[in-house]
C-alpha cells in the first residue's frame, strides 16, 4: 500500500506533467528542477508497478495505463474541487458548467437565462455549445441539454421535450413560388440540417417526414444543407426554401408569421431533448438550482 501523502505529491506531479505533457514544463510549474520532476515520475511508477509516459527524444506521451490514471484522476479532483467549493459556500454559489446544443440554446434557453439570473445571482454560469455529446470524464461539464435519441447507461438521462417535425418556409417563398403548395412540395428548394442529430446524414429528418407520411418528396434534388440549425432558419426566413421545421426551435418564428407551417399535423420525430449528467451531481446544490430550474420553464412552455 502507498504512503498516502507521498502518493498524492506524486499524482500531482503526474497530472502537471501530463498536462504540459513536459517535464520541463511541469517542473517551473512547481518551483523544481527538470531532474527533480523525473525523480518524482520515476518513483511514481516504480510504487505502482507500470510506466505512465513513454519518453520519447522531444517529447512526452502518455502510456495506456498513464491515460486511464489520468482519466480517474481527473474526475477525482473535479469531485474533489466541488466538495470543497459547496462546503466552503453552503449556498447557492459558485460556478456551474453547462453544455448545450448550439440552436437549442439561442432560440430556447438564452431567452430564459434571466429568470436563472434573478433567482440564484450567486450562481456564475459558464455556458458551452456544442452539437455533440460532451464527454463528461474528459471536459469540465457539470449538466449538458442535448437533442438526440441516444441512451447514456452511464449517465443520468432525463426528457426535457418531445420534438415535433413540420415543412415550414417564408410568406414571400409562396408568393414567388406559385407552384408549391402545402400539397406539393416536388418543385421548391429543400433546406436540410443535421445539427444535433445522431443521425449525421443532413436528409434525415425529411426522410422521417416522408415515410410518416408514406410521401416521396424529392428532398435531394434542390436543397442547401447546413450543420448549424440556426443557419436553416435563416435561410428560410430570407425565402431561400422549404425547410423541415423542429417545432420547439421555431415557435418564435411561426407566432410572428416569418415563417408559414405547410402542414396542420406535425409529426414526431423521434428524437428529444434531454438532460444529461453524471449521476453524482443530481444532488450538487448549484446543480440541482439549475434542474429545478429547467423544469419550471418546461412545465411554463407546455
Amino acid at each position: 500500500m502507498l504512503e498516502q501523502q507521498s502518493t498524492l505529491a506524486l499524482l500531482q506531479s503526474f497530472e502537471i506533467a501530463a498536462r504540459h505533457m513536459s517535464f520541463t514544463l511541469a517542473a517551473k510549474e512547481l518551483n523544481l528542477t527538470q531532474g527533480a520532476m523525473s525523480h518524482r515520475i520515476r518513483l511514481l511508477e516504480s510504487q505502482l508497478g507500470f510506466r505512465v509516459f513513454v519518453r520519447m527524444t522531444r517529447k512526452l506521451g502518455l502510456t495506456e495505463e498513464g491515460e486511464r490514471l489520468l482519466a480517474t484522476l481527473n474526475h477525482s479532483l473535479r469531485a474533489i474541487n466541488d466538495e470543497i467549493e459547496d462546503i466552503r459556500s453552503q449556498s447557492l454559489r459558485g460556478t456551474l458548467h453547462i453544455g448545450v446544443a448550439p440552436t437549442f440554446a439561442q432560440c430556447w434557453l438564452m431567452a430564459r437565462l434571466p429568470v436563472f439570473q434573478a433567482q440564484w445571482p450567486g450562481i456564475n454560469l459558464k455556458v458551452k455549445v456544442r452539437a455533440g455529446i460532451m464527454e463528461f470524464h474528459d471536459e469540465r461539464v457539470d449538466l449538458a441539454i442535448y437533442y438526440g435519441a441516444s441512451r447514456h447507461a452511464d449517465l443520468h438521462q432525463e426528457q426535457l421535450f418531445d420534438e415535433m417535425l413540420v415543412p415550414v418556409c417564408s410568406p414571400r417563398y409562396l408568393q414567388l413560388n406559385p407552384d408549391i403548395s402545402t400539397e406539393d412540395l416536388s418543385q421548391a428548394c429543400f433546406i436540410h440540417t443535421s445539427e444535433s442529430t445522431d443521425n449525421q446524414d443532413p436528409f434525415s429528418e425529411w426522410q422521417i417526414w416522408n415515410d410518416v407520411n408514406g410521401q416521396e418528396i424529392p428532398y435531394k434534388r434542390r436543397h442547401y444543407s447546413f450543420n448549424h440549425y440556426h443557419m436553416a432558419i435563416q435561410a428560410a426566413e430570407s425565402g431561400m426554401g422549404v425547410m423541415m421545421g423542429r417545432t420547439t426551435l421555431i415557435q418564435p418564428q411561426l407566432q410572428s408569421g416569418q415563417l408559414i407551417a405547410l402542414s396542420a399535423v406535425p409529426v414526431p420525430s423521434g428524437m428529444s431533448y434531454d438532460l444529461i449528467y453524471p449521476r453524482e451531481n443530481r444532488d450538487r446544490i448549484r446543480c440541482r438550482a439549475f434542474i429545478d430550474f429547467l423544469h419550471q420553464q418546461r412545465e411554463q412552455a407546455t
